[in-house]
């Protein structure tokens, strides 16, 4: 048997491990949510490890974990590469969240506790002092949906929620000065609260379907399919400082379809 100390050691040891994966994850995710890593760009691996500060093993788990998410692609032999912006593939992931959403709302209005309504009323008012910061709003938009989805208090339903709206956050950052729909979605979340108060189910799953319908046809009106794209992300090797576009307006170029690859073989 091994001396409790060894076996102590290796414990903590596993733990930091864990941690650094998480944190790893955590901010490699974060910025290619914020296009920091712009989609279908190259990652360098080692020099994300050296702007993170941490080894290349934590790196390359976290990457691993995000091509699960469908957010980095690994082409064996070739690198990883930040997952393209794909319309079919995003009109497929509105259909689900206009479901999803709705049914978190339904169940939150039956489900959630004081304390949670009491978050979100915060959380709502805080909008209400940045109503003209949409860098905040979509952070707080973030975090309203994950809270009404926490309040579901279904972890499943929770967990594919968050992984369907980090795709749709990054078209937030691309659109962010073309789609004005930031403060009607506050505005729709108050109701949504109210319904979520008096628990009325019917209404609050309503209410979220049509709060999610709104983006999408606004998003539609911003990005159709057909439009030329006259520039492209870069796609050179990027770290955490990856190169930015002159232009937003036209960057979803189907170059790499979120679930398919090879179609960029």
């Amino acid at each position: 048997m091994l001396p409790t100390s060894i076996l102590t050691t290796t414990s903590r040891r596993r733990e930091v491990d864990e941690s650094l994966n998480n944190v790893a994850y955590r901010k490699i995710k974060d910025k290619i949510i914020a296009l920091v890593l712009p989609p279908a760009s190259l990652i360098d691996e080692a020099y994300l490890a050296k702007e993170l500060g941490i080894g290349l093993t934590p790196v390359r788990q976290a990457l691993r974990r995000l091509a699960l998410e469908n957010l980095v692609v690994i082409l064996p032999r070739r690198g990883t590469m930040v997952a393209d912006l794909n319309f079919s593939d995003l009109q497929k992931i509105f259909e689900m969240r206009l479901e999803l959403e709705a049914l978190a709302a339904q169940q939150a209005a039956v489900r959630a506790t004081p304390d949670q309504l009491s978050e979100m009323e915060n959380l709502l008012a805080q909008t209400l002092l940045t109503e003209h910061d949409n860098q905040q709003l979509i952070a707080l938009d973030r975090a309203i949906h994950a809270l009404i989805a926490r309040c579901a208090h279904n972890e499943f339903l929770e967990q594919t929620l968050d992984w369907l709206y980090c795709h749709v956050l990054r078209l937030w950052h691309i659109s962010l000065n073309q789609m004005d729909v930031l403060s009607e979605a506050m505005d729709e979340h108050w109701q949504i609260l109210a319904a979520l108060k008096t628990g009325n189910s019917e209404r609050a799953g309503l209410i979220m379907r049509a709060h999610v319908q709104h983006f999408q046809a606004s998003f539609q009106r911003t990005f159709q399919p057909e439009q030329s794209i006259p520039e492209r992300w870069s796609a050179t090797p990027v770290g955490l400082e990856g190169a930015r576009p002159t232009d937003h307006k036209n960057s979803l170029h189907p170059l790499m379809g979120l679930r398919d690859p090879l179609r960029s073989v």
